[in-house]
């Protein structure tokens, strides 16, 4: 892009040129100036995409919850994660175990949430099988769910007192959501016992 006219940068490479031809600089010839009146003048157009494209995006507030071991370990036996999930040596060994060999100093609910992204179609595919539907999560539960998994302090009141025993009975540990053989889950019911129902 010029950072000129152009008629003002011809019109100073007339004068410049009239000058070293010549000892009387302030005479230019008057045809060069008519010349150099008629040449348009460039003129450059932006539209609104590329103007914008050439600034910064603008900052954009996040929020995320207030994350709560206590609760995710609550959440974890009453959605029926410890069907499949193993804490502790307490849940079912058919998904990957979430035991915390240590406090980190911060966590990042978004990196808890990408690992349960990444193993979705199989985890969703055995809810509907072994519990008839899909488990639901809000924000503040994923949130929760993930300060559980990096606690070892809250990891460490989670016992297998601390599941029903009619909920032991639905540990799932064999990978049957690896081979395909799921007729012996779809035999056995289509809901998780509830908690009432294990205290009548």
């Amino acid at each position: 892009m010029m950072s000129f006219r152009l008629s003002t940068a011809l019109a100073l490479t007339a004068a410049m040129v009239t000058a070293c031809g010549n000892n009387a600089p302030e005479e230019v010839d008057p045809v060069a100036e008519e010349v150099i009146a008629v040449i348009p003048e460039e003129i450059v157009e932006v539209d609104d995409t590329t103007a914008a494209l050439a600034q910064p995006p603008s900052a954009i507030t996040v929020e995320v919850p207030e994350v709560n071991a206590r609760r995710g370990r609550i959440l974890f036996t009453v959605k029926g994660c410890v069907i499949c999930h193993q804490v502790n040596g307490v849940g079912g060994t058919a998904a990957p175990a979430l035991s915390a060999s240590r406090q980190p100093e911060s966590i990042n609910p978004l990196t808890f949430t990408a690992r349960m992204w990444r193993g979705a179609a199989a985890m969703t595919q055995l809810q509907n099988i072994e519990l008839g539907y899909t488990i639901e999560l809000d924000d503040q539960d994923f949130a929760d769910l993930a300060a559980f998994a990096e606690s070892p302090e809250e990891q460490a009141l989670f016992t297998i007192d601390s599941v029903g025993a009619e909920m032991q009975d639905w540990f799932l540990n064999d990978r049957y959501w690896i081979t395909g053989n799921w007729e012996e889950y779809k035999s056995r019911g289509s809901r998780i016992p509830t908690l009432e129902a294990e205290d009548q």
